[in-house]
């Protein structure tokens, strides 16, 4: 097979380091769990290794929790893998389930029994993954040969998986670009206060002609706030409801509106040029560690745009934060 790709960018010195590592890892039959920032091109770093298996005549699986980020990440794998064919399988993409390479959601590995020689798992550590046995049940049936797992926030499962030495280990703490990742700066407060803090951020934001993506604990109050602003900006809203969520995404990325409320349903995957964050209420227990990491690490991706801002709006300290915090800091260090 016909398994050759092309990247609009060249490799690191790191990336091509970790990438030979997880190709040979894979081609030895081991799984790997591949620790890698946000923002630091995890999804470009496999390309060597899938290449590989596919010129083998092995079948590789890529499975995603969301719909939103299947579909983006087969597209960009279309643009590289130009010679083979690259589907994905999920909510309105389930006519055709079986090619090269199968980009799928984790709901969707029922229908690959013991089909996959290698699955890559994007995520693992988030919902719906995390947690649920009967998902990580299938995804066990559905590989015969190597698991990869790709996160920037592994759980304790993952880390005990190395621990144990049940999967290999490869971590990178740069982001392509090399600028640092951004840290957010944290105010504590009650709630008039915090959301005048919101609005004069937001407006020095917004003067600067960037693009706010706003995370929210609630639909509820995404709609509501979605409400208010929308009378002096324009702007949208989406969570785990919105019927058109594809489109409300595109239509951020094309600038057609400038501010995004959201829940955490935007925290991982998908990428945005030149976006600013702010979470309102990242005290309440819907952000834990992993999420609030994850959320702060849609600022800076893009290479025109490596630097920004994230701002976390608090009434209470809560460890969740201070983990956030701590855990960019040290990966600054490293």
């Amino acid at each position: 097979m016909d398994s050759e790709y092309q990247l609009k960018f060249d490799l690191t010195d790191k990336q091509k380091h970790v990438s030979h590592k997880l190709t040979e890892y894979v081609n030895d039959g081991k799984s790997v769990l591949l620790e890698a920032v946000c923002g630091a091109g995890k999804t470009e770093i496999i390309f060597e290794m899938v290449s590989d298996q596919l010129r083998k005549g092995r079948k590789v699986g890529f499975t995603i929790a969301r719909r939103q980020v299947v579909i983006e990440i087969a597209e960009r794998l279309s643009k590289a893998f130009t010679n083979i064919t690259v589907i994905p399988v999920c909510q309105g993409y389930t006519s055709v389930t079986m090619a090269d390479l199968v980009v799928c959601t984790t709901h969707q590995l029922y229908r690959y029994n013991g089909y996959f020689d290698v699955l890559i798992i994007d995520e693992p550590d988030a919902f719906p993954f995390k947690g649920n046995d009967t998902l990580k049940g299938i995804a066990r049936h559905a590989c015969k040969g190597s698991t990869v797992y790709l996160t920037a926030t592994p759980d304790e499962e993952l880390k005990n998986l190395v621990v144990e030495r049940k999967v290999e280990y490869l971590y990178l703490s740069k982001r392509p670009h090399g600028f640092p990742l951004c840290e957010p700066e944290v105010l504590y407060g009650i709630k008039p206060y915090l959301l005048l803090q919101g609005i004069l951020w937001l407006k020095k934001e917004l003067e600067m002609n960037r693009k706010v993506l706003i995370f929210i604990p609630s639909k509820k109050l995404g709609a509501r706030m979605k409400k208010l602003l929308s009378l002096f900006v324009s702007c949208n809203n989406i969570d785990s409801t919105s019927e058109n969520k594809d489109q409300i995404i595109q239509d951020f990325k094309d600038d057609k509106y400038r501010v995004l409320f959201s829940t955490n349903i935007l925290e991982r995957g998908v990428t945005f040029s030149n976006v600013q964050v702010l979470v309102y209420k990242a005290d309440n227990g819907v952000f834990d560690d992993a999420s609030l990491t994850q959320i702060s690490g849609r600022v800076g991706r893009n290479i025109n745009y490596p630097t920004g801002d994230c701002l976390f709006l608090c009434e209470s300290r809560q460890r969740s934060i201070d983990n956030c915090v701590s855990g960019i800091v040290r990966a600054n260090n490293d």
